[in-house]
């Protein structure tokens, strides 16, 4: 909540399957730093349907931006990005997320577990908290592009 007192959407997370012990920690040196990200639905059976209901709630605003650990990256960022306002970026590296926020416009990071470190985990988990906002020009862009994707 802002000083007047409204609600400002902040940043989520998921996880497909149990997340690993790793990203149990990170997750709460996250909590402990005061960066507790917003629950997002579950994976309880069909993979395609759960990104769809995660990117869902970027385009209801819940979230201003996510983060969304699976076992293919590639898969979800292609549902994730049928869904109007949401721009998901399927990332490996923290120089791959901070560029996908800062300079692409992504709100959705989609990122496979396989071989992620607990440092880059952290890190993407503290890039999607602060929340990079999208230069102008590609904001114009995108906006235009989401209204002409959808027809």
């Amino acid at each position: 909540m802002n000083g007047n007192g409204q609600i400002v959407a902040g940043w989520g997370c998921a996880v497909e399957g149990r997340p690993s012990t790793m990203l149990q920690i990170a997750l709460r040196a996250a909590h402990r730093n005061g960066h507790s990200p917003q629950t997002l639905p579950e994976c309880n059976g069909e993979t395609c349907e759960w990104i769809r209901r995660v990117a869902e709630c970027l385009q209801s605003g819940r979230c201003r931006t996510a983060l969304l650990f699976c076992r293919d990256a590639y898969l979800a960022c292609c549902v994730a990005n049928k869904v109007p306002g949401v721009r998901a970026a399927a990332v490996w590296t923290v120089e791959q997320a901070a560029r996908a926020l800062e300079q692409l416009g992504a709100n959705l990071l989609l990122v496979d577990m396989a071989d992620r470190t607990y440092f880059e985990c952290k890190e993407m988990m503290r890039l999607c908290c602060d929340g990079a906002i999208c230069p102008p020009k590609v904001a114009a862009i995108l906006q235009e592009l989401d209204g002409h994707a959808h027809r």
